[in-house]
């Protein structure tokens, strides 16, 4: 059977599925990656201990020295077995301790291994198999802050925990060295015990494979454990050094249609590799970061109408929407009693709300002048209750905390299911007349808080009646200063900078206008920290647009007092 052809592509796939992935690939160790960092296999260990016998002996062996194991045969002593030699050289605990020690302790974890151990940290990887018998992935994870199970005795699978609910598993599959009962004779490694196979079983079914310094040569059940399992979704891709590949591994990349990936090592393999996620995560998080718009559907006109459920414009409007889509008219049934309840329910919660009744402790202005002679009556906040306007359906459902807009801090959400578009749209608004001006980042916070709330609480109480694969795509913020008191009636001067205090920002020449407008497309409901971004960069590009040269101080300070890391 024909070898997959190799080359970047391979390697491209790779990274691509563990990228998607992650946790889906098992990753499986040979002796390759021991000897790059000069640590003997368990067999080169016991041709070496054959020697340690045969010099305590005071035999010479000659000719046989490169092969020490046909000098022991010919003795009569049988195969030569790891742990018969251990025994035989230290008959305690403590010296079969130091006489190992030699083999393996000194060796540290290379390149490749501590790379593996940075995928396994970020989640990439959580299962390694290895034929290996020292402890460098160990290390090497221990390096990487990650504290796997490590399972080197078939008698401790029975007690592991599940794959799917550990962080991180290691399992060697001939043994550690500091345990007798390692596996590496012919014999020993031509047939695994029951809890082996059926372990090795399993994994070869739910998981793809990546194969690294792994000849394929001597591990007879190993390669019968991969080449009976059946295919899984995720493939297996083979490591080959400097395209070395022995007839047993070309046989099971045959039999597994295996992905060739042709290296200069397991350094070299594993560093590109990492270079590649990282890349792909990069992307990844670029399509994710909220992507500005320029011209977007305007959800706030510039009318001298106020909004339903308002009397009267306030001297600031604040508005947070999020669009949800894709829906079509007549997906939804309906918004019935119970979405009403929830959205009451989360209103209710939300820190959004906690912020409006916050702001109402500013001493209130009357919207009607700009400075009021007299005290203006003011509405209690009280609990939201619905709008008082005559078009509440099944299609939409309004909610006000507050008075009319007149004086004070008031609110309203609308909840629009679509009519002439394929979005449903969260609305929330806060009117707020107050006597002083904001500061920026009472402004800041408010918006937060909006985007977090028509983003996600407005959105899960009537996401029952939704269908299942819609989802918020956009978000949009509008401050404004409405010039107009009502629908017919006269004029004020006003402005955003009349109230909110802009001069963190710097100096501007420009008029900074009755409204600011800003839209992103998002992915799904908004955290606090990614709604703070979002906040933080619409001023920042509101502030450029209005003439503010240098807001960098302005915004630094911001961030801070959002709670955001300075950037």
């Amino acid at each position: 059977m024909p070898i997959p052809t190799a080359g970047v592509d391979n390697r491209v796939a790779l990274a691509m599925g563990m990228q998607a992935a992650p946790g889906a690939y098992a990753v499986l160790l040979g002796s390759g990656m021991s000897r790059a960092a000069n640590v003997p296999t368990a067999w080169d260990v016991v041709r070496d201990l054959i020697r340690k016998v045969a010099a305590a002996e005071g035999v010479d062996l000659g000719s046989s020295y490169d092969a020490p194991e046909q000098w022991w045969e010919q003795q009569g002593r049988g195969e030569p077995g790891y742990d018969t030699l251990v025994e035989r050289l230290a008959s305690t605990e403590a010296a079969r301790q130091r006489l190992l020690a030699g083999y393996f302790e000194s060796a540290q974890p290379t390149a490749a291994h501590n790379e593996l151990a940075q995928h396994v940290a970020t989640g990439r990887v959580r299962l390694i198999l290895t034929t290996n018998l020292d402890r460098l992935m160990e290390r090497a994870l221990d390096n990487a802050g990650v504290v796997p199970q490590v399972i080197a005795a078939p008698e401790q699978v029975k007690a592991m925990m599940p794959l799917t609910h550990a962080p991180a598993t290691v399992i060697k599959l001939h043994g550690d060295y500091r345990m007798l009962g390692s596996r590496n004779t012919v014999e020993e490694l031509a047939n695994y015990p029951p809890e082996w196979k059926a372990l090795l079983a399993r994994i070869f079914e739910e998981y793809g494979l990546v194969t690294i310094g792994w000849s394929a040569d001597y591990d007879t059940a190993l390669v019968s454990a991969l080449e009976s399992a059946p295919r899984h979704a995720f493939p297996v891709f083979w490591a080959s050094y400097n395209n070395e590949l022995s007839e047993t591994a070309k046989r099971v990349i045959g039999s597994r249609r295996a992905a060739v990936i042709e290296s200069a090592g397991a350094d070299e393999f594993l560093a590109d590799l990492g270079q590649r996620i990282a890349r792909l995560d990069q992307a990844a998080a670029r399509r994710r970061r909220p992507q500005r718009l320029a011209v977007f559907p305007i959800h706030l006109q510039e009318s001298d109408s106020p909004e339903p459920g308002w009397s009267i414009n306030p001297l600031l409007q604040i508005r947070a929407v999020a669009l949800a889509g894709p829906i079509q008219m007549g997906e939804s049934p309906g918004m019935g009693p119970e979405q009403r309840e929830a959205l009451c329910e989360r209103l209710r919660q939300a820190p959004a709300t906690h912020r409006v009744r916050a702001l109402s402790a500013i001493p209130a202005a009357c919207a009607r002048e700009l400075s009021a002679d007299n005290e203006p009556e003011v509405t209690l906040l009280g609990e939201w209750h619905p709008t008082p306007i005559p078009y509440q359906s099944s299609g939409l459902a309004s909610y006000r905390l507050g008075g009319d807009g007149e004086a004070g801090v008031s609110a309203l959400v609308r909840v629009e299911l679509p009519i002439r578009t394929n979005s449903v749209t969260f609305t929330a608004d806060c009117g707020i007349s107050v006597q002083r001006t904001l500061h920026l980042f009472e402004l800041g916070l408010l918006l937060r808080d909006y985007l977090v709330l028509v983003s996600g609480p407005m959105f899960d109480a009537v996401s029952d009646v939704l269908p299942t694969d819609i989802e918020i795509y956009q978000v949009q913020l509008y401050v404004a200063a409405p010039g107009h008191l009502e629908a017919g009636g006269r004029s004020r001067a006003n402005d955003v900078p009349k109230r909110v205090d802009l001069s963190p920002l710097g100096e501007t020449e420009q008029q900074s206008g009755q409204m600011w407008r800003y839209a992103v497309d998002v992915v799904g409901p908004l955290v606090e920290r990614d709604a703070s971004e979002i906040v933080v960069d619409a001023i920042r590009q509101t502030a450029l647009d209005r003439g503010y040269l240098d807001p960098r101080n302005g915004l630094s300070q911001l961030r801070a007092q959002m709670g955001l890391p300075l950037g």
